[in-house]
Parts: structure tokens; C-alpha cells; sequence
């Protein structure tokens, strides 16, 4: 079962990063060396080819001027003076041939062997001008410079002596339109420098494949040892997952009951950061942990104890402790789960109260029966006696104190009933609007005889539900408390809003606050800090609240003031339009 919480790696070969990372870098390896042998290749082919032009244009040039010479300053000839200039330009090793010829492919000069695929077509001179035209035959190993003849410029003054000098070379065709010269260079060292750079890149890329398949033999060998790291990776970050999902705190010791780690719950119950817990003994954070039960031998503990917040409020929590071993079943430590039962104990303190104003109302409704018809016919008699004729002025006076008397253990019994058997209640949406008029309109007067200021606010969108009545009854109970217990300028509010999934009424005032013990009271029936009074409003109050399926929240303190918050549900039985 063990083994299960291994988060075991799929033994692959195509999911381990090293061996993608090693195929992506041979590719782009592969990649960068063809494209730099191919940016090396064109980029010779490009130096050769301008070196050629180059060099083809100013022998074409020097040509050109030679003839030109000749031209001006040969006055017999009995040969052709070009041949003697193109068995000049032969004499360069590089130059392969030298061929000058008309529009009508007439040869005038041609000396070297010139291929056949590099003569030119009656097509190919049409595209031919002053500007010189390469041509690459790899399979001969020429590169040919073809460039428009123009040894006497129209442009120019040409004499008469110079056409002479024309006329009288030797040549076996007289030039019919353009002519045209041709010089063809030998490329075969070029091409040995082009094959060397191929060798060499075959080179590099059998280099390439070889360090390749060296990589994937290590990487071969690496896997087994990168599926175990993935695997205790995986279930390290499953632990943390789990450490951190828990809801309540979780603490983990070392045999020396020093902290190890917490998570982030731990860290809010006990208001320190990780840094300040961890490193630690356990009672210098948790003074009253109980170190004497951790020590057994149990394998599972659970006790409650009180948890000291950074800020000073004692947190009750309920500790379940748990050893931790190892492989060989040997303890390494424990680990302490902190449950935060603050709100457990409100419930169960709620409950209680609850349980008791139940027990304490089907009483009060008991005897509020029973007492009713005595007080009716007590009263009777009092006012028949008090009636009568022949009665003196104190047996009226008495009568008059019984009648009042028996009034005030009336309205007692009234409150009894209404605390011990509530009346169904009448659930509808209630007009918040109406309702602050009747607030306002019964309390007016007493706000301003105690010189009290009041506001009131409404959350915008706030739907209220309930009786209203009955929830009138309860606000202007509690107002009227805040009334009492604020001196003269001192400020009342009452604010409807929503949070969550609740209705929240607060009534919050600057009086005189309460201690601990009177706010634990203060729902309790016949209890009461006032000198008039039955102790049964809040109590009503309380039972009312109840039967919204709601509850209080109550916050004061001494010389500051009194927050009540009536905490209302959205969604019951009662919730409709």
C-alpha cells in the first residue's frame, strides 16, 4: 500500500528534457552548419563571379584601347592586329579563350578552345550591351565574360585614317553590325575551394551524428537515475499539495520536539511567519502544549489545549498528534494537527442558550397560565372594592395600588407567554423603507431628548425577509438599549447590508459598552443591569431571532460602545417575494 504513495515517472525516453534539449541542439546545430556552408558557398560563388567581371571587364577595356591604338597609329599591316592583342591575354594561365564575332555569329578573332555550350545564340546577343554578361559552365569549368566590341566610338571624331587602318586589316570576315567579344576563365580552383567546403561540412555533420549518438548513450544511461528523481519530485509535491490543502494547522517535530515545518493555517493561528516557527521547540511557540502526552508511545493522541496568538488572544484548539517513522519503522518525529474550535464553542455555547431559553420558556408558559387567572380575579376584586360606596379614601387608594400592580404582573405574564410560546410567524419581504419610517417615527423623540445622533444606511440591492413585526419588535428592543446606554451626544447606527449568504441588520452605538460576563448574560431571561425592567426583552429578542433561522453576533467593550449584528440567512423556508 506503501508504494501507492509513490508518484512514479513514465519511464520514456521522449519526456526527459536532457534528450529533448540534446535533439534540439544538434538540429539547430545541423541547421546553422548548412546554412553557413551554403551563406559560404553562395557567397564565394558571388566573389568569384565579381572577380571574373571584374577581371574580364578590363582586359575587354584594355582590348578595346589596344585596338584603338592600333587603329590611330598602324599605317601597313599586313595581319590582324587583334590577334596579336587576344595572344597577349592567353598568355594568363586563368584565361581559357578569347572569341570576338558580329550580330551574324562571323568570327573576327578567336583563339583558345571555347566550349560549345558557351557560344552565344542570336538570342542571347540580343540581351547583350555595353554592360558585361557572366555565363557558368560547371561541366567545363569556364566562366565567360561577354561584352559589346566598340573600338571606335560613333560618338567620337573618327578620321578618315583611322576607317583607312579599319579597311585595311586582314581579316577573313569584314564585321557585319555589332560585334561582340567573349573571354572565358578557368574555375577549377574555385571549384576545389567549393569541394573543400563540402568535405568539410560532411565532416562536421558525421561529428555531429557521432556526439549525437554519444549523447543519447548518456542520456540512456541517465534515465533510470531522472525517473527516480521525478518520481520522489512527484511525491514531494504531492506531500506539500496535501501539507497545504489541509484546513487546520499541521506541525511537524523532530525527536527533539523541535519544529520542522508548519503550513500557512499554522502561521495564521499562531500569528507568527514560518521563519519564526520553524527551528524552534514547540513550547517556546505552544507554552501549553502538553509535551508529557506527546511523549507516549500511541500512535494517535487527541487532546484540547489553549493556542497564545501573536496578538495576544488564547485560541482554544483541539491537538490530534501522530508518531511519524521511517522505512524501518523507527520514530523520526510527530505531527501536530490544530484544529481552531472558536467557532465549535460559539455553536455549543449557542446551543446551551438555546437549550436553556427552550427549557426556561415551556416553564415560563406553564406558569404564566397558571398565574393569568388568579391576576384576572385579584383584579376584579380590586376594582369591586374600590368601587364601593360606603369604601374609605385608603381602601380606594389600595385598591388603586392592587389594580396597578396586578397591570405590571399582567404585562410580566404577557412577555412570559410571548417568550415561552412565540407566535408562527408571518415570513414575507419586508419594505425596508417602511420600515426605517416606523424606526425613525417611533424613536424620534427619545434620540432627541437624550441629544443622540442617528443614521441610518441600506446597502443598495439589500432584500430583507421575515416578519416584520416581529423584527421591528427586535430592532427598536435593541435601539432602545443603545438609547439607554449611550450618554447625551453620543452617536447610533443602523445599517442593513449583505455579505455572503446573509442579511446582516447591525445596530452599533458609543455608550458605555459591557464586560465579559454580562455579554455572556445578557440573553438570559429575567437578567438585567437596569434598575426597571423584567430581563425578558432580549431574551424575546433572542428567541425571535431564532425563529429567522438567524443569529447574533454581539461585540462591545467597556467605554467604547456595543455592536449587535442580527445575522439573517438569504436562503430557508421563509426566503419568497
Amino acid at each position: 500500500m506503501r508504494d501507492n504513495l509513490l508518484l512514479k515517472t513514465k519511464e520514456t525516453f521522449k519526456v526527459s528534457k536532457p534528450a529533448f534539449v540534446l535533439r534540439v541542439g544538434a538540429l539547430l546545430l545541423c541547421i546553422v552548419l548548412g546554412v553557413a556552408t551554403i551563406n559560404n558557398i553562395n557567397r564565394g560563388l558571388q566573389l568569384m563571379e565579381l572577380s571574373f567581371l571584374r577581371q574580364g571587364s578590363s582586359m575587354i577595356h584594355s582590348f578595346e584601347a589596344g585596338t584603338r591604338t592600333s587603329l590611330l597609329f598602324s599605317q601597313h599591316i599586313d595581319h590582324n592586329p587583334l590577334a596579336d592583342l587576344a595572344s597577349e591575354i592567353l598568355k594568363d594561365d586563368g584565361v581559357s579563350y578569347i572569341r570576338i564575332f558580329d550580330e551574324q555569329d562571323n568570327v573576327i578573332v578567336s583563339l583558345g578552345l571555347m566550349p560549345q555550350p558557351m557560344k552565344k545564340t542570336t538570342a542571347d546577343m540580343e540581351q547583350i550591351g555595353d554592360k558585361p554578361v557572366s555565363t557558368i559552365s560547371w561541366e567545363n569549368s569556364i566562366f565567360d565574360v561577354t561584352k559589346q566590341f566598340s573600338p571606335v566610338r560613333t560618338s567620337q571624331t573618327i578620321t578618315p585614317m583611322m576607317e583607312q587602318h579599319w579597311q585595311q586589316w586582314k581579316l577573313d570576315y569584314k564585321p557585319q553590325g555589332r560585334m561582340f567579344i567573349s573571354v572565358g576563365f578557368f574555375t577549377d580552383e574555385f571549384e576545389a575551394a567549393r569541394k573543400g567546403d563540402i568535405y568539410h561540412t560532411i565532416f562536421m555533420l558525421i561529428m555531429l551524428i557521432l556526439l549525437f549518438c554519444a549523447g543519447l548513450y548518456f542520456l540512456y544511461l541517465y534515465q533510470r537515475m531522472w525517473n527516480i528523481h521525478g518520481t520522489l519530485l512527484n511525491t514531494r509535491l504531492y506531500a506539500e499539495n496535501v501539507f497545504e490543502s489541509v484546513p487546520d494547522g499541521l506541525i511537524t517535530l523532530d525527536p527533539d520536539n523541535s519544529i520542522i515545518s508548519c503550513n500557512k493555517n499554522t502561521e495564521a493561528l499562531l500569528g507568527k511567519s514560518m521563519e519564526e516557527i520553524t527551528g524552534r521547540q514547540i513550547l517556546e511557540i505552544f507554552p501549553t502544549c502538553p509535551l508529557e502526552s506527546l511523549s507516549t508511545e500511541n500512535s494517535f493522541l487527541e487532546f484540547d489545549a489553549n493556542c497564545p496568538h501573536g496578538n495576544g488572544e488564547i485560541i482554544p484548539v483541539k491537538i490530534g498528534s501522530a508518531r511519524m517513522i521511517d522505512h524501518l519503522d523507527n520514530q523520526i518525529g510527530r505531527v501536530l494537527v490544530l484544529r481552531d474550535i472558536r467557532e465549535i464553542r460559539k455553536i455549543e455555547i449557542q446551543l446551551e442558550r438555546s437549550r436553556r431559553l427552550a427549557a426556561l420558556g415551556s416553564m415560563a408558559a406553564g406558569i404564566a397560565h397558571e398565574v393569568r387567572n388568579p391576576l384576572g380575579t385579584l383584579r376584579g376584586f380590586a376594582q369591586f372594592f374600590g368601587s364601593e360606596s360606603g369604601a374609605s379614601a385608603a381602601c380606594k387608594k389600595y385598591a388603586g395600588i392592587m389594580i396597578s400592580e396586578v397591570d405590571r404582573l399582567n404585562n410580566l405574564v404577557s412577555e412570559l407567554l410571548q417568550f415561552g410560546s412565540p407566535r408562527e410567524l408571518n415570513f414575507n419581504r419586508i419594505n425596508i423603507d417602511g420600515l426605517q419610517d416606523k424606526i425613525v417615527t417611533l424613536l424620534e423623540k427619545e434620540f432627541l431628548k437624550k441629544g443622540l445622533s442617528f443614521s441610518f444606511h441600506k446597502e443598495e440591492g439589500t432584500v430583507l425577509h421575515g416578519d416584520s413585526d416581529m423584527l421591528l419588535q427586535v430592532i427598536l428592543n435593541l435601539l432602545k438599549n443603545s438609547i439607554n446606554a449611550t450618554p447625551a451626544g453620543g452617536k447610533i447606527s443602523l445599517e442593513l447590508y449583505r455579505q455572503d449568504k446573509s442579511c446582516r441588520i447591525h445596530v452599533k452605538d458609543s455608550g458605555k459598552g459591557m464586560t465579559e460576563e454580562v455579554q455572556n448574560k445578557m440573553f438570559d431571561p429575567f437578567f438585567t443591569d437596569k434598575k426597571e425592567g423584567t430581563g425578558l426583552g432580549l431574551a424575546v429578542c433572542h428567541r425571535i431571532v431564532e425563529q429567522h433561522q438567524g443569529y447574533l453576533e454581539v461585540t462591545s467593550e467597556i467605554g467604547v460602545g456595543t455592536s449587535i449584528i442580527i445575522v439573517l440567512p438569504l436562503e430557508g423556508r421563509y426566503y419568497g417575494t
